[in-house]
């Protein structure tokens, strides 16, 4: 008998963790997951040191980033960047910019130009929809015969925010 009288109250309480997790899980697995291909690739240039302003560019495409699970094509994200552990060298800037709109539903926009990286996030592109291989391109300035010749271990940190 005494078993009988805690076994309700302990079902009871299951359904309710049970059922309010159902009720929350559809809302915790809807987002949006970005994804980053590729790596950066530099051609190399023989007359580097000889400009007013050394930078090197990396070349259109060689990384590319996707933007999926927006399911409904008229949700806006936009995605973000910023740079996230060692800081640059001295003196040592990046830019990176998208160089073309991939592919999939919806529409891309901005992120044409080249937007500086800092340690704050700023708004790369935007967009609705599922984006595939998005080409992305990055630049590096501000290298000088002087700056130190170390491994960068700074890490770009994209990620994807809903705008509305």
């Amino acid at each position: 008998m005494r078993t009988e009288r805690w076994k309700a109250p302990a079902v009871f309480l299951f359904l309710c963790f049970f059922l309010s997790g159902a009720v929350l899980s559809p809302l915790a697995a809807e987002g949006l997951d970005v994804i980053v291909s590729g790596s950066w690739r530099f051609p190399l240039r023989d007359s580097f040191w000889s400009s007013p302003g050394p930078s090197v560019q990396s070349m259109p495409g060689s990384a590319a980033l996707s933007v999926v699970n927006a399911g409904n094509t008229r949700e806006q994200w936009g995605i973000e960047v910023k740079i996230q552990g060692v800081p640059l060298p001295e003196g040592v800037k990046l830019w990176v910019r998208r160089s073309g709109s991939g592919h999939g539903a919806g529409w891309i926009r901005s992120g044409l130009g080249f937007v500086p990286v800092g340690e704050s996030p700023v708004l790369l592109f935007s967009g609705t929809g599922d984006r595939m291989r998005v080409p992305l391109q990055l630049r590096i300035g501000g290298i000088t015969p002087r700056t130190p010749g170390a491994t960068i271990r700074t890490s770009l940190i994209f990620t994807v925010v809903r705008t509305r």
